[in-house]
């Protein structure tokens, strides 16, 4: 420890399994601050002593998890009112002796839905689940103007009713609370818009198992489990296989960790850098936790990176591949626009070029390093030998190629602004760009595809086709 260091804390039990302390070091070491991170086992019985032992002891910055977000509220100074209405504390900050809780998950969720462009205002919304994450989430949608139902097993429906009740003041729909069953799934789910699981049905290891009957899951549907190891629950999987909008915990797990950061330190949070670090433990768990065999894997390609000229199909090709082969997607111009908090035409608008391309230099060292994704480039992703650099570190490169007669076919049928064009329409400067690139595509590719007569499911099967006969001979 290095003098002066403030140490901030995760209370908890267990807490073995927490991706904070990795997530939370990342950032401090990012941003270069005297802090350090550690996680505790603490009991029940011995909550007070923990909290007043964190007071005696100086410690700057409390997580709060399961079990104590409720019971720690009582031993604490001070409650900022968020947390007071939702009726839980997740993050504690130690001014001068002085111990004020706050509640970071439910804004948390919120920045997690507004990541992915969700407003749930007016939704029709099931919650599963009625302990400290679902106050947290329902009170984060009632207070958003969503109609919410909390379901709740039969044993524990009081828990339910007595959070309803207390939601329902904030909220111009009553909130309801009904037993978890099969009738209940069957009626809700029927017109439900947005379904949240904020249960520990289907943590690892027991992954196989859900709360919801496949046929109740529609393409209509946005599906959050707020379960984030595994990524894809079976909740999520069966959702996406429907043709739902899935979303899993680790972005709700970033944004109240950042939050809290921001409570403890008073700078802006590097939510890229916490996101990137979550990732990667789950993956290979943290260098102290890292066995030889999870260490022989770090080092595999078994990811594969899609690049190609704009219209070349690679996010619907991706997609494809992640739903067959359970690999984890990421469209790398779409985390740009999360990171960025806007759209890419806006950021070639409002930054330039400039600006962007080294957005998508910082988005390629944020992914790079994480086993088992598909991840789908931008377009101008090879202009920069850094990027290319950092995804053959982790994945095998497939450039999607198309013959340029197809690409403006595709291009004038989508319709999508393409911001480094000054006109789509130019057959002249869409030839100049594709053959300034068309080299580059070819040079750094592992594996090339030509697509131009395939369909997207045709070219994801000759891409996972051609994959295990590259791992064969590499």
């Amino acid at each position: 420890m290095k003098p002066g260091m403030k140490i901030c804390a995760l209370f908890g039990d267990p807490v073995e399994q927490s991706l904070s302390p990795d997530m939370h070091n990342a950032a401090f070491k990012d941003k270069g601050i005297n802090y350090l991170y550690i996680a505790s086992r603490v009991i029940p019985s011995s909550l007070k002593q923990a909290i007043e032992g964190s007071r005696a002891l100086g410690i700057h910055g409390l997580n709060i998890t399961i079990p104590h977000k409720v019971s720690v509220m009582e031993l604490l100074d001070e409650i900022d009112e968020a947390s007071r209405q939702i009726g839980a504390v997740n993050t504690v900050v130690n001014e001068g002796g002085v111990l004020k809780g706050y509640n970071t998950d439910a804004l948390g969720f919120t920045k997690a839905l507004e990541s992915k462009n969700i407003n749930p205002r007016g939704k029709q919304t099931v919650v599963l689940g009625a302990g400290g994450a679902s106050m947290a989430v329902s009170y984060a949608l009632v207070t958003a103007g969503a109609k919410v139902t909390i379901m709740n097993r039969l044993a524990h429906l009081d828990a339910a009713s007595r959070l309803a009740s207390r939601l329902s003041v904030f909220s111009n729909d009553p909130v309801e609370a009904v037993a978890l069953n099969s009738d209940n799934l069957e009626r809700y789910l029927a017109t439900t818009e947005l379904l949240v699981n904020a249960t520990s049905v289907g943590m690892y290891p027991g992954e196989s198992r859900s709360l919801v009957p496949t046929h109740l899951l529609r393409q209509d549907m946005i599906v959050f489990d707020l379960i984030y190891n595994p990524l894809q629950t079976k909740l999520l999987s069966d959702a996406a296989q429907a043709g739902a909008q899935t979303i899993n915990g680790l972005e709700m797990l970033v944004w109240q960790g950042a939050l809290a950061f921001e409570l403890w330190t008073g700078l802006a949070p590097p939510i890229g850098v916490m996101r990137s670090e979550a990732l990667k433990t789950l993956e290979e768990g943290s260098p102290a936790r890292t066995s030889p065999r999870a260490t022989r894997r770090k080092k595999a390609r078994n990811s594969v990176a899609l690049i190609g000229f704009m219209g070349a199909g690679k996010t619907t090709v991706a997609r494809i591949i992640s739903a067959k082969t359970g690999k984890r997607l990421v469209e790398m111009d779409r985390l740009i626009e999360i990171n960025a908090g806007e759209s890419i035409p806006k950021i070639f608008s409002a930054k330039g070029e400039v600006a962007f391309r080294e957005m998508e230099i910082e988005v390629t060292r944020e992914i790079a390093g994480i086993n088992n994704q598909v991840v789908s480039c931008g377009g101008g992703v090879i202009l920069n030998k850094i990027n290319i650099d950092r995804l053959k570190e982790f994945a095998v490169v497939v450039y999607l190629e198309v013959n340029l007669d197809e690409i403006m076919k595709r291009m004038q049928s989508q319709q999508i602004e393409k911001p480094v064009l000054r006109d789509e329409n130019d057959l002249d400067e869409v030839k100049e760009l594709f053959e300034f690139r068309e080299p580059f595509y070819k040079a750094y590719a592992d594996i090339t595809i030509n697509s131009t007569l395939l369909t997207a499911e045709e070219a994801a099967e000759e891409i996972i086709t051609r994959l295990a006969d590259y791992e064969l001979r590499n």
